[in-house]
């Protein structure tokens, strides 16, 4: 082969690799694959990182049980649908009533929403509607607990003292008993003592079989505490 042909086909062969090698630094060498994307605790497939508010959990709204007692501070809305008005939004005030025109204050403290507005149909009824449909629905309890006065308990309970009475919450004989949790091993449970002042001013005294409200559930044997009551349960010498 002539020596000018070895030099031509030299020259053709480093002008090549110098092409390819420059090529490679222009971007044509294959590419990085990017790093897996790392799944985060509650996160859903797809979705990015460091966006906390695109997978937290949502808050759960709070369901009102329907047998819970209005007291005062519930927010609720009392609606007559004959009005065609709407709800009225209401709160429940201390002394445990509702405005509801054209009635004024109804008292309400104590009942279910339910119950509530049964009263209130019956009284709108009574004087303003042939017939009425009232609907009353709990928006939001109150947290707040409205202190309506206290009693006292003494003798064999096992945690003697005062406790609290709440507006629009009926605390009876055996159930500030409990709350006091219960009668100690010498307790009398057939002659708890309650002392009341009467409005005469003078003080009564009667007496609640707690052994047999617990034992049947009579309701009517298990008075409802007033303001200044106090609850003595007296001890049992022989034990059988």
């Amino acid at each position: 082969m002539p020596s000018s042909l070895i030099r031509y086909a030299s020259v053709a062969a480093a002008i090549l690799w110098a092409a390819t090698v420059t090529a490679g630094a222009q971007g044509f060498a294959p590419r990085a694959q990017p790093a897996p994307q790392m799944i985060q605790p509650g996160m859903q497939p797809g979705m990015q990182p460091g966006y906390p508010q695109a997978y937290a959990p949502q808050e759960r709204m709070s369901v009102v049980d329907p047998s819970k007692k209005l007291s005062a501070g519930d927010q609720v809305t009392v609606e007559i649908v004959e009005d065609r008005e709407g709800g009225l939004a209401r709160v429940v005030t201390a002394t445990g009533e509702l405005d509801v025109p054209p009635l004024g204050r109804v008292r309400v403290s104590g009942k279910t929403a339910a119950d509530a507005a049964v009263s209130i149909k019956q009284l709108l009824e009574k004087d303003y509607y042939y017939t009425a449909t009232v609907r009353v629905s709990i928006d939001q309890v109150s947290k707040v607990q409205v202190q309506q006065g206290s009693v006292q308990l003494s003798g064999q309970v096992r945690l003697v003292g005062a406790q609290m009475l709440i507006a629009g919450e009926a605390l009876t004989v055996t159930g500030a008993i409990l709350k006091a949790g219960g009668l100690t091993e010498w307790g009398n449970a057939k002659k708890v003592q309650v002392t009341r002042q009467g409005k005469d001013g003078k003080m009564e005294k009667f007496e609640v079989d707690f052994k047999k409200v617990t034992e049947t559930g009579d309701v009517n044997a298990d008075p409802i505490l007033q303001d200044g009551d106090r609850i003595f349960v007296p001890k049992i010498f022989i034990r059988f």
